[in-house]
Order: structure tokens, then C-alpha cells, then sequence
């Protein structure tokens, strides 16, 4: 018996038809609704039986029936992007009483606002935002708004990218970017049988956004490229000769099946591929292995866990909801190829683990300092910032010396000089199939001295979240799964 009946939904005196599936959640009826009204789902209040639909309730258990006409409030996107203009600016010395606002909102970066399905590309750009090579380049570029498409995307990144860094806008709307994003890349216009724009997958927008930049700003290719050496050998085939060749990418894949538990051996399981083509000794289709081993590791290193996949039956994307933890620190050094560079890389990483353990000493020591009764609590906030404010100063200077001795003669300028890298960012997707859901930004606060600090951009709505939920990203349902990962070279 299907679960899958029509209803009707109400809202500003409109009513819309659609089918909904009663084994999913409110969630999932308001993303449906949303592409409708276009009233973003944490602004509706959709009107069921015992009250206002919560989001992780199943449609099979608040009593909607085949036919049934539901009532949404909720105020249109359009409407509140008019309202937000609209408001005078205040500041904190003309609020009274319980109106004053929490200073700590005062520093938080700028949200994207969401035109209707365009959760992936807010996500996208959050993750660009952090590279500060990139936001160098496009400040000093000259380029204009011409008919060019791809002019006009660098033109509009760069004006975009003025705003969210600029302390006074706290919500941009990124209409003249998205617009620039639907005419460079066609498949962003796909439209529903409604007529709104349809969700799109994050991971493409963020490859396509960075490809653009790149071939705008080649230079830039040095920080974000990965060079590999790959050997083609036939598994059918033993009297063919093994071929070896160089293949560059701007990304790892992290590839996931059921043996897929941790970061490493999912890139591991993406280094290796079975093809199928021509052998002429046996003159016939045959199969071949790819094998790669990473000879180039750049400063910055993107990863793409492969979570999507084409489901037939469907017509759509489904996706992977295995979990497969990633680690804040990441050593690379199982997929570096042997080489002399590798033996270099491995000294450089011993030196940076024995430089990083001194100063995370250093840290606790100064986490175990008891506070001075006599001092405010922010005068001791300032203090122990002060004090790991050196503790960073005093690591930076022992990197560089530690760089200066080694033997960086095979290094070239934007390679990391060790197999280690950071987390700074990711983007993570709720849901079931890339055609749906909602994406995410996560964002490393460079500014947090103690490393704990996160931000979670939720489009326009910045909050501020600890390191540990940022693990909780790792996958096994339909909540928050990483699906891009953002690294950087340690020390760097």
C-alpha cells in the first residue's frame, strides 16, 4: 500500500496541490513547502493537528489525511529581504534596558540570505571566504562587470566578498553572484514543474566557483593543486608493459562503502580505480587498474567525500549516510609516493609533532592558571589571551626557524612542507538526496587563540559552536554529513 497521498496548502490565501510521503518527517514537507511559498522553513508554522508541525515528527503521526487542506504562516523571502532593508540602523548606545544586545553577536561574521534553494552556494562561498590568497588576488584585480559571464562571476565574487568582510553588514544578499552563478553554469537553472529553482549539490557549485577563480588568477593554482604519479598496469595481461604517467586534481575524493570507517581509508579506497578498455595483445576490452601516489602536496588541500551516487530507480542522487569520522589534524604521508621528498616530508612532520606537543604543554599550563580573584572576568579573558597570543608567537618562530634548516631545494613556492594539515572548514548537507536537504557552512575561528571555537553558517543565521560538534559531522543519518572538507599545511 503506498504512503504517498495529495494534499492541498494554504497561504496567503493561495492554495497549492502537491503529494507528500507520510513515512517522512515535518522537515521534509517543509522544504517541499518552501519551494512553493518560498517562506524558508525556520520561518514557517505549518498548522497540523496538535499544533504547529515539528520538524522530526513523521507525517504518518499528526493525522493528515488524503485531500487535506493545511494552513501555513509564514512571511515570503522576498518580503523579509524588503523588511531587512528597510530597518534603520541602531546602535547599542540607543538601546534601553532588557534591548540591549549581546555584544559577542556584534563580532560575528556575515550571513548569506537564502533566495530560494540556494543553501548551496551560501556554504560554497563561506568556504572560499577563508582563503586569504584568494581574497588578496580579487581585491587587487582590475576586472569589470562586462558581458563577459565569467568576468562578470569574478567581478560579483569580489564585490561579494567586499560585503561579508565588511563589520557593518551582518546579512548580504547575494542576488547579482547567484545570478552571475545561473549564467556561467547552465545546470544551475534546472527549475521544478513549479518554477522555482531547484537545490543543487554544493560540492559542484564549490568545484565550479574555484575552477573559475583559478583560470582568472593562475598563479593561484600552486596553493590548491595536487600532483600525482599514476600507474596503469592490465590485471588480464601480465606481458603488457606497466605505464606510468602525472595527473594533477584540485581535490582528493574520500570513496565510501561498507568497510569505510575513518578519512584516511576512504582516500586510500579514491587513489585506486578499475577501468575497462582495449588490449591489443589480447584484442579485446580488458581490465586495468589505476594506482596513484601523491608526489605535490599543496597549502591548501580540499576533500570530497563521495556521498552521492546516481539511484535509478528514482531518477535521483542518493546518498551515502554511512558514517566515516575525519580527524582536526590529518597526516597524508600513506599516500605519498616513495620518493626522496617523502623522506624530507616525513623530518619536517616529526619536527612540527615534537613543536606542536611543547606548545600544547604549554597550553594546559596555561589553562590550569587560577584566575586573579582581584581582576574582572574580562580583564582575565584579556590576560589569557595575551598569553596565547605569545604561545602562538613563540610557535610561528620556531616554524620558520624549523623551515630554514631544512632542505627545501625540491620544495616549490604554495607546497606544504609536511604531510600535515588542519581543519578549516566544511560543508556539510541534511537530508536524503542532493535534490533536497539543506547545506551548511562550518568555519574555523583563525581569531580563537585556544583553537576551540567554530562558526556555523546556517545561510544568514551565525552562531557560534564548539569543536566537539564539529566531530558530530561525521555521517550515519539524515542529520548534518560533511560532504567538503577544507585543510590546510600545519604551521603554514
Amino acid at each position: 500500500m503506498s504512503n504517498t497521498i495529495p494534499i492541498k496548502i494554504k497561504h496567503s490565501g493561495k492554495v497549492y496541490p502537491i503529494e507528500i510521503n507520510l513515512n517522512e518527517t515535518g522537515s521534509k514537507l517543509k522544504l517541499q513547502i518552501s519551494s512553493l511559498t518560498n517562506v524558508p522553513t525556520d520561518r514557517q508554522k505549518v498548522l497540523v493537528r496538535g499544533g504547529p508541525l515539528k520538524d522530526e515528527v513523521l507525517l504518518n503521526e499528526v493525522g493528515i489525511k488524503s485531500g487535506q487542506t493545511i494552513m501555513v504562516l509564514g512571511t515570503p523571502l522576498e518580503d523579509i529581504i524588503k523588511n531587512e532593508d528597510n530597518k534603520s540602523i541602531q546602535f547599542i548606545e540607543d538601546k534601553k534596558g532588557t534591548e540591549l544586545i549581546n555584544s559577542s553577536n556584534i563580532d560575528l561574521p556575515s550571513g548569506l540570505i537564502n533566495l530560494g534553494n540556494t543553501c548551496y552556494l551560501n556554504s560554497s562561498i563561506q568556504l572560499l571566504n577563508t582563503i586569504d590568497e584568494l581574497k588578496e588576488d580579487l581585491s587587487k584585480s582590475d576586472v569589470n562587470s562586462s558581458n563577459d559571464n565569467n568576468n562578470a562571476l569574478i567581478y560579483n565574487i569580489r564585490a561579494l566578498f567586499k560585503k561579508m568582510n565588511d563589520d557593518e553588514e551582518k546579512k548580504v544578499t547575494p542576488l547579482n553572484f547567484l545570478t552571475s552563478v545561473r549564467n556561467c553554469f547552465p545546470q544551475f537553472q534546472e527549475r521544478s514543474r513549479e518554477g522555482f529553482y531547484k537545490q543543487q549539490d554544493a560540492e559542484e557549485a564549490y568545484s565550479q566557483i574555484l575552477n573559475s577563480l583559478l583560470n582568472k588568477f593562475p598563479n593561484l593554482k600552486k596553493y590548491f593543486e595536487i600532483e600525482f604519479k599514476t600507474e596503469i598496469k592490465c590485471l588480464e595481461d601480465s606481458n603488457e608493459e606497466i605505464k606510468y604517467g602525472i595527473e594533477d586534481s584540485l581535490k582528493l575524493n574520500c570513496h565510501i562503502n561498507s568497510q569505510i570507517n575513518f578519512l584516511n581509508d576512504g582516500l586510500k579506497n579514491g587513489l585506486k580505480e578499475i577501468i575497462e578498455k582495449h588490449n591489443d595483445n589480447l584484442n579485446r576490452n580488458a581490465k586495468y587498474e589505476i594506482s596513484r601516489k601523491i608526489i605535490k602536496l599543496p597549502k591548501y588541500l580540499t576533500i570530497n567525500f563521495v556521498r552521492f551516487y546516481w539511484k535509478r530507480e528514482t531518477g535521483k542522487k542518493a546518498k551515502i549516510m554511512r558514517k566515516v569520522q575525519f580527524p582536526f589534524q590529518l597526516d597524508i604521508m600513506e599516500l605519498i609516493d616513495d620518493n626522496e621528498k617523502k623522506e624530507k616530508l616525513i623530518k619536517s612532520r616529526d619536527l612540527i609533532s615534537k613543536i606542536e606537543k611543547e606548545n600544547e604543554e604549554e597550553f594546559r599550563q596555561i589553562k590550569k592558571l587560577k584566575p586573579n580573584q582581584e581582576l574582572t572576568t574580562r580583564e582575565q579573558f584579556n590576560n589569557q589571551n595575551e598569553e596565547l597570543k605569545k604561545m602562538r608567537n613563540k610557535f610561528d618562530l620556531k616554524f620558520k626557524e624549523m623551515i630554514k634548516g631544512l632542505d627545501n631545494s625540491t620544495l616549490n613556492e604554495g607546497e606544504n612542507p609536511s604531510s600535515l594539515y588542519e581543519l578549516i572548514g566544511i560543508i556539510a548537507h541534511q537530508g536524503a538526496s542532493a535534490e533536497s536537504g539543506h547545506y551548511q557552512a562550518f568555519i574555523k575561528d583563525e581569531n580563537d587563540l585556544s583553537g576551540e571555537r567554530w562558526y556555523k553558517f546556517n545561510d544568514d543565521i551565525v552562531t557560534i559552536i564548539n569543536k566537539d560538534k564539529i566531530a558530530a559531522l561525521a555521517g550515519g543519518s539524515e542529520g548534518d554529513s560533511a560532504l567538503v572538507l577544507l585543510y590546510k599545511g600545519v604551521g603554514i
